[in-house]
């Protein structure tokens, strides 16, 4: 795990916030929506591509169950062919049976064994453009069946146009504008059917008509709204989804900043603590050795009393630093430990690997070369360093691992500081 290193205002967390950004901006428009709406049943271009993709696989799903409902009412008509166009009847079982109701089958096969493979190949619309040919063929044989009859009672059979229309616009749901698209050819079907039909009766165009008319703007109406309310819920996900990720990223940074000492930009002792537990854990798991390097600036109260808490503070950030840059190999972690005094944790690092990185350490501080008079081990600043290296295993402790690198840093002092002490646990 490799430590933080020291944090400006410039750098802390730049993709995190390049996200957020993102996540703002997308938010934004969520909120605009809601709020003014989407009168024209769409949403911006890459917004409407998400929103497409993201419901095809239900709409797929929706389009093979309510093709197949709708297959077997439209051949449940060859009732009401036989008894209005009963001389047509035939004509009505070859169109019903023999052409629309193998070809759709077939279609909605062929979209059921490839439903998956088609929405990650060809555009979601797919499923719309189906579902509007289909009810166009409905109609198409529904006008024909009109036209060629000569049956007293056909003149009543343009009311299964209202049927295909509510298929279409209520029952397929197709996306708003392709309801309105199939909608105007349905009307325009009907009254090319109406108006080829010998002799169709004039006090019944009207009634019929309106009948038809009247559906089809109920249903588009129905149409629209489903598909607003679709949308919206569509919209209010999404902001969901969004205010959960700010929550997760609010956490998140709050949990990295509460691991972090502000001053010099390691990780803290609740941090450092946790981390040693898990890698203590992990070195007994593996049989590794591990070392633990406590690292106290020499008479750093007294640096402080000379120079200055703002000298102080700077002092740290320099060590800090200096620590920081120490460290080459994924897993080592450096912490603020308390005040003046620093921890460095080694996994797989024997006694004599540790006491050498200590020693580098002590002498990188000496080579700083910052003054500090008041010292009396030496005129620049100084650190002890206390190293204990252990075999993890069940008979130890993190605790009693602490307790001996504690042990071995008051050594290092009383044998006179600016100096490393290395013991065995």
């Amino acid at each position: 795990m490799n430590t933080a290193a020291p944090i400006s205002s410039a750098q802390a967390f730049p993709e995190s916030d390049f996200g957020a950004f993102r996540q703002r901006t997308s938010m934004d428009r969520i909120h605009e929506l809601l709020e003014h709406g989407f009168p024209w049943m769409s949403f911006p271009s890459d917004m409407e591509q998400q929103f497409q993709r993201d419901g095809a696989v239900a709409r797929a799903r929706h389009f093979l169950i309510s093709g197949l409902i709708s297959l077997f009412i439209y051949n449940g008509f060859l009732l009401a062919d036989y008894l209005m166009a009963r001389d047509v009847f035939w004509l009505a079982v070859e169109l019903r049976l023999l052409v629309f109701t193998p070809i759709s089958l077939l279609v909605l096969y062929a979209f059921h064994k490839g439903t998956l493979p088609w929405l990650r190949q060809a555009p979601p619309s797919i499923v719309d453009v189906l579902a509007l040919l289909g009810g166009i063929g409905a109609a198409f044989s529904l006008a024909v069946i009109l036209v060629l009859s000569r049956s007293p009672l056909v003149y009543f059979y343009p009311v299964g146009f209202m049927v295909v229309i509510t298929y279409g616009n209520v029952v397929q749901r197709l996306r708003f504008w392709f309801a309105a698209v199939f909608t105007v050819v349905l009307l325009g079907t009907f009254v090319g059917g109406v108006m080829a039909t010998p002799d169709f009766p004039a006090r019944l165009l009207w009634p019929i008509s309106s009948m038809v008319l009247s559906v089809a703007l109920f249903t588009l109406s129905a149409n629209y709204f489903l598909e607003r309310d679709e949308r919206r819920r569509y919209l209010l996900t999404l902001r969901e989804r969004g205010l959960v990720s700010e929550l997760s990223l609010a956490h998140t940074r709050l949990r990295e900043v509460s691991d972090i000492d502000a001053l010099t930009g390691l990780h803290n002792r609740s941090h450092i603590q946790e981390h040693l537990s898990l890698l203590w854990e992990r070195a007994r798991r593996d049989g590794d050795p591990l070392s633990v390097l406590l690292v106290d600036i020499d008479h750093f109260k007294k640096f402080n009393e000379r120079y200055g808490n703002p000298a102080g503070d700077a002092c740290l950030q320099k060590v800090a630093r200096l620590l920081q840059d120490g460290q080459r190999r994924t897993g080592d972690a450096v912490a603020r430990y308390g005040g003046e005094e620093f921890i460095v944790v080694l996994p797989r690092t024997d006694a004599s690997f540790a006491v050498g990185a200590a020693e580098r350490i002590r002498q990188a501080v000496e080579a700083l070369q910052v003054r500090h008079e008041s010292s009396t081990t030496a005129l620049h600043l100084t650190v002890s360093v206390g190293v204990v290296s252990c075999q993890a295993g069940p008979q130890l402790t993190v605790a009693q691992v602490m307790v001996v690198a504690e042990q071995a840093l008051q050594q290092a002092k009383l044998e006179g500081r600016n100096r490393v002490c290395g013991l065995s646990a």
